[in-house]
């Protein structure tokens, strides 16, 4: 049997990151952990969609690289764009149940202003809870966990009950488990700044039509991608291209010491995907309705609604 520390480490590594931070991030937040279980649904969806391609291929003798790689980056793709599509929806429902609380507490009596409080409270925590980022990480954290679960745990699992360690070909001289541990790491790690990315894609091609930017544009460093629609755009082409490029090199790893070119390459995508996420977006990953500015004015109007205040009545 595989020597117990050498499971439990690897295991670390593979879901380390994913179990921190659903528990730390995640896990205090109810709307946040139905994101990521709703995410991790969208991948399982988009495994099934690639393998019916993928089925689909093979029926007709489309065997290649190509035909291998392809179906499998834009199903995870698309349904990543759907899931923030699906996003948006619930959120301008959220939004629009705020705006209604608004419009009666306008014009109520003293028991709908009651009543009022209450609701736009409740509302507004929500609201504040539910932004691009923290959802963002809920969302990856979900879309990378299963894809780490699915690419990683049946191996663990396997390998659990086997006696001795499995080696390969493609890397003779680091275990199996390890090497696919890094590969798991390295596919949550970048699954994680993927659907950031994307949020911060789709929330542009939402704001912004075509050829219109944010008055306050300004490209720099943590902005380079700009508060426009092309940068929008330029954000997700990166998520599909980094994708497709992490993708290509793992084929290396069909070949003899093929690992020592895929674990580094991965290693390096993954950094190269931080530093451009952190490059591009940093300074104006929240946008304008989103942005800490009108999050503090949010918060300050919960603070003044809880204090007590004199009540209207219609007299007034």
């Amino acid at each position: 049997m595989t020597s117990f520390p050498l499971l439990l480490g690897c295991a670390l590594v593979a879901f380390g990151p994913f179990m921190s931070l659903f528990f730390l991030v995640v896990y205090q937040k109810s709307q946040l952990v139905i994101i990521v279980t709703t995410s991790a649904f969208f991948f399982l969806v988009s495994a099934l969609a690639g393998s019916f391609v993928w089925w689909l291929f093979a029926a007709v003798g489309l065997d290649d690289l190509v035909s291998l790689l392809l179906p499998g980056v834009l199903s995870q793709f698309i349904f990543r764009c759907c899931f923030v599509a699906l996003y948006h929806k619930v959120e301008k429902v959220v939004r629009l149940c705020i705006e209604q609380e608004d419009a009666r507490g306008q014009s109520g009596t003293n028991q709908d202003l009651e009543e009022y409080d209450e609701n736009w409270t409740a509302a507004a925590k929500l609201r504040l809870q539910i932004n691009d980022a923290s959802c963002g990480v809920a969302a990856g954290v979900g879309f990378g966990g299963m894809h780490a679960i699915m690419l990683y745990g049946t191996l663990l699992a396997s390998e659990s009950g086997n006696v001795g360690v499995l080696y390969q070909e493609s890397c003779p001289d680091i275990p199996s488990l390890a090497q696919s541990a890094v590969y798991a790491l390295c596919f949550s790690i970048m699954d994680i700044f993927w659907m950031l990315l994307t949020f911060f894609g789709m929330r542009r091609r939402l704001l912004y039509h075509r050829g219109r930017e944010f008055e306050d544009n300004i490209r720099g460093f943590g902005s380079y991608f700009g508060n426009s629609r092309s940068g929008g755009n330029l954000a997700l082409m990166f998520v599909l291209l980094s994708h497709l490029g992490s993708s290509i090199v793992t084929v290396a790893s069909f070949f003899e010491k093929g690992c020592y070119v895929t674990i580094p390459s991965l290693v390096g995508i993954t950094l190269f995907t931080a530093y451009t996420f952190w490059a591009g977006t940093a300074r104006i990953y929240m946008p304008p309705e989103n942005s800490d500015q009108s999050i503090s004015r949010t918060a300050s109007r919960v603070e003044a609604d809880q204090a007590p205040v004199p009540r209207r009545t219609r007299m007034d």
